[in-house]
C-alpha cells in the first residue's frame, strides 16, 4: 500500500501522514462520478444573479466538482459566496483566481499592483517578493487557495496580443529570476502559486482566447527560450503549472491539437522530461482555441489523456463526467489515472488547510485587503521608472524660465481593460485629475503657464497652430497618455499623433514622459533625437507621482528597460547604458 502512494512524497509540497489519511479517506467514500468531479473546476462570478448562483449550487450537489475560478464581483460578495459554496459542498472546494497583479485585476474596490512588464523594469527582485507576499496574503484573507500567476512567458514578439506586458519582460533570465521571486512570495503564505503558459505563449501573435495561435519553435529553440523558467521555477518548487493552447507542430504536428490537448507535450515534456510532479491545470476550455474545434466532453476528455489534473471552465460539467465515464468504460483512460489525479487533488487542498474550513470574516475585508498595497505600490512604481535619454541631464528647476508643457492624448480605448485577459478583467479610472502630473509640475514651478493640448482626434491644423505656439520656448516636457496596453491599432498612437512626435523631437529641445507600453514607441521615427525619454509603463497616481519626482531631481530613475523598443533601445538598458558608448 505504501509503495503504490509513494508518489505523494514527490510533490512539491509537503503533506504529513495525517495528510494522506485524510486525502485517501475522502477518495474511498467517493462514487466515480464525485472522483471526476474533483478534476472539475468552474467559473464562478460574485457579480451575478441568484440564477447564477443556484446554477454553481447545482453543480456542487449534483456532480461535487473540486473548484471554482472567481472572477469579477467585489470581496464581500465573493468571500459571503465562498462560505456560502464551501457550506454545502461535500469535499472542500479549490478556490482559484486570476491575481496577476493581486486581487485587483478582478475585484471592484480593491487597488491592484503594477503589471509585470513594469516589475521587469525593476532592477532587483525583492520588491517583487514582497508584492508576491502581498498578493499572498490578499488571496488568502479571501479564502482563495490558488493564484494563476505568475506568467512566465518570455514575451519576444511585440505584437503578441495576448501576453505582451503580462510578461517580465524577453530576456529569460530575468523572467525566471522574477517569477520565482513573485512566486516565493505567493506560496510562503501558504498559497498555491501556479506558473503559465506552458510550454510559452510569449512569441506568438494570436490570442488563443479567439483562435489557435501557432508557435513554429524546433524543440532546441523551446529549450534555449521559452522552456527555461519552468524547468527554474520547478526546480524552485513551483506548486502547479497552467498548459497554453498553441499548436506547436515541431513537438506535436497532428492538427489543430492544442498543446494542452497533447500527452507528448504535457505527459511527455512537461511530467517525464521536465520531472513536474504538480498540478497541472489546463488554461479555460472554453477559449476558442479549443472549443473551436473540439466538442464539449471530448475537450475534457483529451485534456486527461494528455496529462493535465484540473480541467479549468468546463463548458458542460454534466456532459463532460458522462463522456470521462464512457472514456474510463472503453479502456481510453484507466480508473488508477482518475484516482491518481483526485488523490493528488486532495493532497493539495489538505496542504491549503481545507480540512478545517473556517468561514470569512466579512467585516473588514476590502480594508483588509488593501492594508499593504499603497505604500509598497509607491516604492515599486518608483524603482521601475525607466530614463532611456537624458542628453541635457535635464532636472527642472523651480525657476526655470521658457519652459512648456504639453499634453498629448493617444486613442486608448477606455473600456480596453474589458479584453485585456480571460473573460473580462477590470481597468481602474484613469487619473486626470488635479494630481496629474501637469498639475504638479504647474504647482512646482510658477512659470510655467497652463499645459497645451493635443488629442488624436485634433485636426491637423490644430496640430500645426499648437506647435507653432511651442517654437518660442527653450525647453518643452511632452507627457504622452492614453497608450492602449496592447499592440491593437499601434497602441492608440495614430499617424498624426506620431507626426507630432516626431517634429518635437526633431526640436532638439523636448523632454518626452510615456505614460504607458513602451512598445508603443517602437513606431515613432526620430526617437533618438528627443533630449530626454521617461518611461512609467503604466499610468496612475503612482507613475504621475515618481514621473515627476524623477524630472524634479527628488529621485533617480533606476529602472532599465525589460523590451526592446527598436534596434537603439534595448532590453537591459537604460540612459547609463548610452552614456557610455
Amino acid at each position: 500500500m505504501k509503495k503504490k502512494y509513494s508518489w505523494i512524497d514527490d510533490l512539491p509540497i509537503q503533506i504529513s501522514e495525517e495528510g494522506k489519511e485524510w486525502a485517501k479517506s475522502h477518495m474511498r467514500s467517493m462514487s466515480l462520478s464525485q472522483k471526476i468531479g474533483q478534476l472539475i473546476h468552474v467559473a464562478t462570478w460574485s457579480n451575478k444573479s441568484q440564477i447564477h448562483i443556484d446554477d454553481i449550487t447545482h453543480l456542487i450537489h449534483e456532480h461535487g466538482i473540486g473548484g471554482l475560478i472567481f472572477f469579477q464581483g467585489d470581496p464581500e460578495r465573493q468571500a459571503q459566496q465562498t462560505n456560502y459554496y464551501q457550506n454545502i459542498s461535500k469535499t472542500p472546494l479549490m478556490v482559484s483566481v486570476d491575481a496577476e497583479w493581486g486581487l485587483g485585476m478582478r475585484l471592484d474596490g480593491v487597488e491592484s499592483f503594477p503589471y509585470q512588464l513594469t516589475l521587469g523594469a525593476i532592477p532587483n527582485n525583492e520588491g517583487i517578493y514582497k508584492m508576491g507576499s502581498a498578493v499572498g496574503k490578499q488571496l488568502k484573507r479571501l479564502g482563495v487557495h490558488v493564484n494563476f500567476a505568475p506568467v512566465i512567458d518570455i514575451n519576444t514578439n511585440p505584437a503578441n496580443p495576448v501576453i505582451n506586458f503580462r510578461s517580465y519582460g524577453e530576456n529569460k533570465h530575468k523572467v525566471a529570476s522574477r517569477g520565482i521571486s513573485y512566486m516565493e512570495g505567493i506560496q510562503e503564505e501558504g498559497v498555491l502559486a501556479c506558473a503559465k503558459h506552458f510550454p510559452g505563449h510569449g512569441d506568438t501573435d494570436a490570442d488563443s482566447h479567439k483562435e489557435l495561435p501557432l508557435l513554429n519553435k524546433s524543440y532546441q529553440e523551446l529549450v534555449d527560450t521559452e522552456l527555461y523558467p519552468f524547468e527554474k521555477l520547478i526546480d524552485k518548487g513551483i506548486g502547479a503549472i497552467m498548459t497554453a493552447h498553441l499548436h506547436i507542430p515541431q513537438l506535436d504536428s497532428i492538427e489543430p491539437r492544442a498543446s494542452t490537448l497533447s500527452h507528448k507535450i504535457i505527459d511527455g515534456l512537461l511530467k517525464k522530461e521536465l520531472k513536474f510532479k504538480g498540478l497541472v491545470f489546463t488554461d479555460a476550455l472554453d477559449m476558442k482555441a479549443v472549443s473551436d474545434h473540439y466538442e464539449p466532453g471530448y475537450v475534457d476528455v483529451e485534456a486527461l489523456k494528455a496529462g493535465n489534473d484540473v480541467l479549468v471552465f468546463v463548458n458542460n460539467v454534466s456532459v463532460a463526467v458522462k463522456e470521462i465515464e464512457r472514456a474510463i468504460s472503453n479502456g481510453e483512460i484507466s480508473l488508477e489515472e482518475i484516482e491518481l489525479k483526485c488523490l493528488k487533488q486532495l493532497c493539495y487542498k489538505y496542504w491549503m488547510g481545507l480540512k478545517d474550513f473556517s468561514p470569512l470574516k466579512i467585516p473588514n475585508i476590502v480594508e483588509d485587503i488593501n492594508q499593504h498595497t499603497n505604500n509598497l505600490n509607491k516604492k515599486l512604481y518608483e524603482k521601475s521608472i525607466t530614463l532611456i535619454k537624458d542628453d541635457r541631464q535635464f532636472a527642472l528647476q523651480k525657476n526655470a524660465k521658457s519652459l512648456a508643457i504639453l499634453s498629448l492624448y493617444a486613442d486608448g480605448d477606455k473600456s480596453e481593460g474589458k479584453q485585456l485577459a480571460h473573460h473580462t478583467l477590470l481597468k481602474k479610472s484613469d487619473n486626470h485629475t488635479e494630481l496629474s502630473f501637469e498639475s504638479k509640475l504647474v504647482e512646482y514651478c510658477d512659470s510655467i503657464s497652463k499645459p497645451l493640448k493635443l488629442s488624436y482626434k485634433d485636426t491637423v491644423e490644430l496640430q500645426s497652430n499648437v506647435l507653432s505656439k511651442l517654437e518660442i520656448y527653450d525647453t518643452i516636457i511632452v507627457a504622452v497618455h492614453d497608450i492602449k496596453l496592447k499592440a491593437i491599432e499601434n497602441f492608440g498612437i495614430t499617424e498624426d499623433l506620431s507626426q507630432v512626435l516626431t517634429k518635437l523631437f526633431n526640436t532638439k529641445k523636448c523632454q518626452v514622459v510615456f505614460f504607458g507600453n513602451p512598445y508603443a514607441l517602437s513606431n515613432i521615427k526620430d526617437l533618438d533625437k528627443a533630449e530626454t525619454i521617461l518611461l512609467t509603463y503604466q499610468e496612475n497616481k503612482y507613475t504621475f507621482d515618481a514621473a515627476f519626482k524623477v524630472i524634479t531631481g527628488q529621485i533617480d530613475a533606476e529602472g532599465v528597460l525589460p523590451v526592446s523598443i527598436n534596434s537603439y533601445f534595448k532590453a537591459g538598458n537604460n540612459y547609463r547604458s548610452y552614456e557610455k558608448k
